[in-house]
């Protein structure tokens, strides 16, 4: 699932670790362990799928109960946090 390298991770306050990969450009997150998941008292593995489509979202994907459950990562007032697409947030349910 990961598609980017993850060299080297950052702890944040909200117990979660950020993991980016190092550019030429500049640092790109790749994956967040330990993710707050919108809606849900889990923390998983979160995993960088691609570009930003918007300035406000960062598409990715994380593994429950042996599915992939797509969404995005927004920004919150407490850090990041993952919000599942509608129709897999019945996953993270629990």
């Amino acid at each position: 699932m990961q598609k980017y390298r993850s060299d080297y991770g950052e702890p944040h306050a909200d117990g979660s670790t950020h993991w980016f990969a190092n550019w030429m450009d500049g640092p790109t997150l790749a994956r967040i362990n330990k993710c707050r998941i919108y809606g849900s008292s889990r923390r998983l593995a979160v995993y960088i799928t691609g570009e930003p489509n918007t300035f406000f979202s960062i598409p990715a994907v994380t593994r429950c109960r042996g599915k992939r459950v797509p969404g995005y990562i927004i920004s919150d007032d407490e850090g990041l946090i993952f919000r599942p697409m509608d129709s897999h947030k019945h996953l993270l349910e629990g």
